[in-house]
Parts: C-alpha cells; sequence; structure tokens
C-alpha cells in the first residue's frame, strides 16, 4: 500500500451522477414543466450529469426534486438544465 494521497471528491470538482443510459431511461427532465420542445428536438435530458441545455430556458417550473436518480444521488438543487452538472 502506497502512501500516496488521493483527491477527495470535492477537490477534483467530479460529476456527482453517472451520465448512463440506465439513469438516462430513469431521468425526470422530459415531463418538467421547463422541459421544452428544442430540448426535445435536441434529445436533451440527464442534465444533472451532462449539464447545461443549449436551448434559450424559460424556467416554468423544476421537478428535479422528485426525480429518483436526483434523489438517490442525494441532490439537493434544482435547474441544472440551467445551472449544470451536478458537483461534489
Amino acid at each position: 500500500m502506497t502512501n500516496e494521497r488521493r483527491p477527495c471528491p470535492a477537490e477534483t470538482k467530479e460529476a456527482r451522477v453517472r451520465d448512463t443510459e440506465e439513469n438516462a431511461k430513469r431521468c425526470f427532465c422530459p415531463g418538467c414543466p421547463t422541459f421544452d420542445e428544442c430540448m426535445i428536438e435536441g434529445r436533451e435530458r440527464l442534465y444533472c450529469a451532462r449539464g447545461s441545455t443549449r436551448c434559450r430556458l424559460v424556467r416554468l417550473g423544476c421537478v428535479c426534486g422528485e426525480c429518483d436518480v436526483a434523489i438517490e444521488n442525494g441532490l439537493s438543487s434544482n435547474y441544472y438544465c440551467d445551472g449544470g452538472p451536478a458537483k461534489f
């Protein structure tokens, strides 16, 4: 065993949610009031892992707090479509 120090996730700013097909399938983004035609056409979703939308965003409500992916990963913010992915 080495004495090499591994950085903690907070120091590396690693994404908190894994960008997997399983998470994408369980994602609540498409059911969100803010999710619009541009996001549908761009096949966007899983903003908590993938980052902000490329579309012009109009905040009409947020369901991040109800999403199984967000709950299982201990997320406490909203509007990842605007603020970017959840980080440690």
